[in-house]
């Protein structure tokens, strides 16, 4: 019966294929993410007011960067700021993902309350090209560190069940080895988020001015 099982289970996991697979393993974690990070961004723009005294400050830090050449507008340094972002998301999850979720609401309330520094209309056409993947990499990399913080969790858990009459050493391996797929799904998660923010960077470097200006020519 079992065996039988094992089949089915192989039969639909190539059925689903591997995106299929792995987004019905992680859909739990992608859409708390996804909820996470556009409430956030709702929250953003629409209580910017109230949040201005320190969103304002960390706007203007940016805005400065952008400036000052730190952040300049190319691929690769678009990408490696983004990156930035996404490593600090996911490796937040190292703690039981309680950071990657203040990393996502933080992210959320700065895109949100940038919305309002612009005319509305003209933040959407000059983000739209590059924000939907951008967007798309950011709630991955968010599902990403909440799967590391459930592979930490279920570690923890099974190390504080260890018993006395086993080596403890033979107990930490098979622990490790039991969770390992769950750390590698994490990584999985991990590197098309960051394939995502790799196509948002070269759409908002090359394509999305160049858009934006068509638009608003034919507006």
């Amino acid at each position: 019966m079992s065996n039988l099982k094992g089949v089915k289970s192989l039969k639909k996991e190539r059925y689903d294929g591997f995106f299929g697979g792995l987004y019905k393993r992680n859909e739990t974690y992608i859409m708390l993410s996804a909820v996470i990070l556009l409430g956030s961004i709702f929250i953003g723009y629409a209580f910017a007011g109230f949040l201005s005294p320190v969103l304002g400050e960390v706007f203007g830090a940016f805005q400065n960067k952008i400036v000052n050449g730190q952040i300049q507008l190319n691929t690769f340094s678009i990408f490696f700021n983004n990156l930035d972002v996404a490593l600090l998301i996911y490796i937040g999850g190292a703690f039981i993902g309680i950071i990657s979720a203040g990393y996502l609401i933080f992210n959320g309330l700065f895109i949100g309350y940038a919305g309002t520094q612009f005319p509305l209309s003209d933040y959407i056409v000059y983000t739209l090209p590059h924000g939907i993947p951008e967007l798309l990499g950011i709630i991955i990399a968010g599902a990403a560190g909440f799967r590391l913080g459930s592979c930490v969790l279920n570690i923890f858990k099974d190390l504080l069940h260890m018993r006395t009459d086993i080596s403890k050493k033979t107990q930490f391996k098979y622990i490790l080895d039991m969770h390992v797929d769950e750390f590698w799904e994490s990584l999985k998660l991990l590197f098309i988020a960051v394939v995502f923010l790799f196509i948002a960077a070269i759409i908002e470097a090359n394509i999305t001015l160049a858009w934006g200006n068509y638009i608003r020519s034919v507006l």
